[in-house]
């Protein structure tokens, strides 16, 4: 089994998420390559399973991250399960200032990745992945690298 996981990230932070992921599925046995959207993709047809992943910014998803999607869909990744995450942030401690920002950050990335792809016709095997960052120019906030272990193990348990 192999999995493919695709990144577009303006800081480094989406990048070392998608790393983790690689390691985490590496540690389980499981194959994984790692591919940034802004270059050419390598050939899907030899993966089975695909991560996406795109950062929030300015409560939009990138456009690189949106043709990754509709290319899977070209290629006939309909029955493929796909696994969605972005990173997001930073959330302001203060409640009128979080209350305030909400609008930039939900459903963020992933969620309008997870809409785009139903749409597409893609099968979105699980809830996405967000990851908080600590400053605008990350990295995670402290713990949050914590839940890609869990995840990839409720990917595994998938299988």
């Amino acid at each position: 089994m192999q999995a493919l996981i695709l990144y577009r990230s303006h800081y480094g932070t989406t990048k070392t998420a998608a790393e983790s992921i690689a390691r985490e599925l590496h540690a389980r046995g499981i194959d994984a390559y790692v591919a940034d959207l802004r270059r050419r993709l390598p050939r899907l047809d030899k993966f089975d399973y695909a991560f996406v992943g795109a950062p929030t910014r300015m409560a939009r998803v990138t456009r690189a991250a949106y043709r990754a999607l509709k290319r899977l869909s070209r290629k006939g990744w309909g029955a493929k399960p796909i696994f969605i995450f972005d990173t997001f942030g930073p959330i302001p401690a203060d409640p009128g200032k979080r209350e305030k920002g909400r609008k930039w950050l939900y459903p963020g990335a992933a969620g309008l990745m997870k809409t785009r792809a139903e749409e597409l016709g893609l099968n979105v095997a699980a809830e996405p992945m967000r990851l908080e960052v600590k400053e605008l120019k990350g990295p995670l906030k402290a713990g949050e690298d914590e839940k890609i272990g869990p995840y990839v193990e409720k990917f595994v348990r998938n299988l």
